[in-house]
């Protein structure tokens, strides 16, 4: 039978491998375990047997929880939306034309998300296919401009 004092620094230790283990699952069993050290404290749990099963109950119920409805509490379903101060600089290649009056679209290929399409404004009318280089983040938009030959040497 393990004591409170064990069952918390198991909680502690499993919250903390959470920050090496990608996936946000240890926290769950961490909260799980410190649930049962509190348990075992007051007297509630009183054999070996009650201790597993709470722990392993109450870790999958929170890790459930987590995966089918506190989730949606914190996620953001569209990356595209945040616009990132790290793409200025970046080339890309016009996907929609971009007009003056007219926002179009610019793919840009993203460290760590891929090729993205953002939407794209500039101080000029640039055609599909063109190549551009980001100014800056703006709001929800990039500002971009044309890629002359020797500006794309670099």
């Amino acid at each position: 039978m393990l004591s409170a004092l064990t069952w918390f620094i198991i909680g502690l230790a499993l919250m903390g491998l959470e920050v090496l283990a990608p996936g946000f699952v240890l926290f769950w069993f961490g909260l799980g375990a410190l649930l049962t050290s509190g348990l075992m404290a007051i007297g509630v749990l009183s054999s070996e047997v009650a201790e597993w099963i709470f722990f392993l109950v109450s870790s999958l119920a929170f890790l459930l929880a987590w995966q089918f409805w506190f989730k949606k509490f914190f996620r953001r379903d569209v990356l595209e939306e945040d616009r990132d101060a790290t793409v200025s600089g970046q080339v890309g290649v016009v996907s929609k034309a971009i007009g003056v009056d007219s926002p179009g679209e610019v793919e840009l290929s993203v460290y760590l998300y891929g090729l993205k399409r953002w939407a794209a404004v500039a101080e000029e009318n640039i055609p599909e296919g063109a190549k551009v280089r980001v100014v800056e983040a703006r709001g929800v938009r990039l500002l971009v401009k044309r890629v002359e030959w020797r500006d794309n040497q670099a």
